[in-house]
């Protein structure tokens, strides 16, 4: 078991232990309601009782200080600042420890004591093991702020010395460069650290700034466009240890997303489920973790927990937004519709509208999704896909000639979109100007070249009926039995009138992507 689980597990056991602190479960209460889950404030008051009891039975002074200094992380974890630092000291006045120094250096710098919180990090270096770059570096920062440039580079140098590939470590002996108005050194320090962390906008409007200073004005441009408020990483194993002891489910959401980054996605589920046990009323909480377990492929759950939140939060758009996503693919369509209408009602944003509109696509209400596709696509106009759906739809619709200009559109948009060529290839041998069916008919052998498959065979034939070519349309249609559009060609060569559609009702051609995938993308 990692450190920082097993000492997230004591929380869990010190609630445990001290029960009667909580409120009693007593089922339901008078009115039928469940009892609330225990607050932040219950369960900090379970955790010191736990820890009051613990140091009853202990005797070895490190064994007491772990406890003390546990309580104090689990403090630290809520921006309980002060209490945390009565802890750290008992801790470190039961058996000194870096750990202890070191954090209650760093709840010191939170609440602004900075010269104490220089002393407590020397401590915590005296104590340390040599290779502990981070005490120097957080020291460094300290005397920065101190206005002490001299001993801040000392102290940053050290951390240099044994991390020398630190962006953050770099940009704080800029900072130190800089406010000893050595511009030249604070330039190349800032150089590498970009260098290291490219997406760092701090570090490049700080190297911007140094530009700016030695007349370099050209320079300074350049990186103050990629200013962002992104600083550079510090990877700090006790701080996150710390971290992951908070009690908010907004913890667990961040550190399921890390992890879900990291691929590690067993790891993402479990801090989601964390968030939403957590915080049961919480509606972000229960749908980042609902989201999840349909990514993950848990459909049943991710339904489950999604009706759960709906019937707290009838209000939340996401909520219905993945009530419909759930369902878009299952006998469940309407309810899926309906979810989907009351998404895009209650927050009008690009998803909803978009699944509102496939699956509009998906039960055949073509003019209504044009509709939406219009809209969509006057929204993003360098978005080929909305430009063909909307061209789908109005395919769909029995409007041929209004789809032709998106579809032209989308092409030149997205030169090799294969599905979209064999789209507008099958609409212009349809209802094209004769010329264009001729030249309808020369692209679908072009298509047929590249590749040569059964949509492009029947696009083929469908071309050739376009000019007229009866005969080698049905037989070309023929040997592609029992494909549906092969069935489309035949049935308009029996009834003698053009196919009504480029592609066979029920076909894959009119799901869009929203449909397509399923839940474990």
């Amino acid at each position: 078991m990692r450190p920082r689980i097993a000492l997230l597990a004591v929380v869990l056991a010190a609630v445990a232990m001290s029960a009667d602190v909580l409120p009693k479960d007593d089922g339901l209460a008078e009115d039928g309601t469940p009892p609330q889950p225990a607050s932040v404030e219950e369960t900090l008051a379970a955790a010191v009782q736990a820890t009051e009891q613990e140091l009853q039975r202990l005797e070895d002074p490190s064994e007491r200080a772990e406890a003390l200094g546990r309580l104090a992380m689990i403090h630290h974890a809520q921006d309980m600042l002060g209490p945390a630092e009565t802890a750290y000291r008992r801790a470190l006045a039961e058996h000194p420890h870096w750990r202890w120094h070191y954090l209650l250096a760093v709840a010191l710098a939170d609440q602004g004591a900075t010269r104490s919180a220089i002393a407590a990090h020397r401590d915590a270096l005296a104590l340390a093991e040599p290779d502990h770059w981070l005490g120097h570096y957080r020291l460094g920062l300290l005397l920065l702020l101190e206005g002490d440039h001299a001993a801040a580079s000392q102290a940053l140098n050290k951390a240099r010395a044994i991390v020398p590939k630190s962006a953050a470590v770099l940009a704080a002996l800029g900072d130190a460069a800089v406010a000893g108005e050595d511009f030249e050194t604070a330039r190349e320090l800032f150089r590498e650290a970009a260098t290291l962390a490219p997406n760092a906008g701090r570090i490049a409007y700080k190297l911007a700034l140094t530009h700016r200073r030695l007349g370099d004005i050209e320079s300074a441009e350049h990186w103050l466009a990629k200013r962002n408020p992104h600083a550079a990483p510090v990877d700090d194993p006790l701080l996150l240890e710390v971290a992951e002891l908070s009690l908010s489910p907004k913890f667990f959401i961040k550190a399921g997303e890390r992890a879900w980054e990291r691929g590690e996605r067993d790891d993402a589920l479990a801090a989601w489920r964390n968030a939403a046990s957590l915080a049961p009323h919480d509606a972000d909480a229960g749908l980042v973790y609902a989201h999840a377990l349909g990514m993950m492929g848990h459909r049943a759950a991710s339904l489950a927990e999604v009706r759960r939140v709906l019937a707290q939060h009838p209000e939340a758009p996401r909520a219905w937004y993945l009530l419909a996503h759930a369902l878009r693919d299952t006998e469940h369509v309407e309810e899926a519709l309906v979810a989907a209408h009351t998404s895009l009602q209650l927050a009008d944003d690009t998803p909803a509208r978009a699944l509102l509109a496939a699956l509009l696509m998906r039960t055949a209400r073509f003019e209504e999704a044009a509709t939406h596709y219009q809209t969509l696509a006057a929204h993003h106009p360098n978005t080929a896909y909305y430009a063909y759906w909307l061209a789908l739809a109005n395919l769909g619709a029995k409007s041929c000639a209004a789809a032709l200009p998106p579809l032209r559109r989308a092409i030149r948009q997205e030169p090799t979109w294969g599905q979209a060529h064999i789209a507008l290839t099958r609409a212009e041998a349809l209802c094209g100007t004769p010329e264009e069916q001729r030249q309808a008919l020369a692209k679908a052998q072009q298509l047929l070249t590249a590749q040569n498959s059964v949509d492009t065979r029947l696009t083929v034939a469908l071309a050739e009926l376009g000019i007229g070519r009866v005969q080698s349309a049905s037989e070309a249609a023929k040997a592609e039995l029992p494909h549906a559009d092969a069935l489309l060609i035949l049935d308009a060569i029996e009834r003698d009138v053009a196919p009504a559609r480029p592609f066979a009702v029920g076909s894959a051609s009119w799901l869009p992507s929203e449909l397509r995938p399923s839940l474990q993308e």
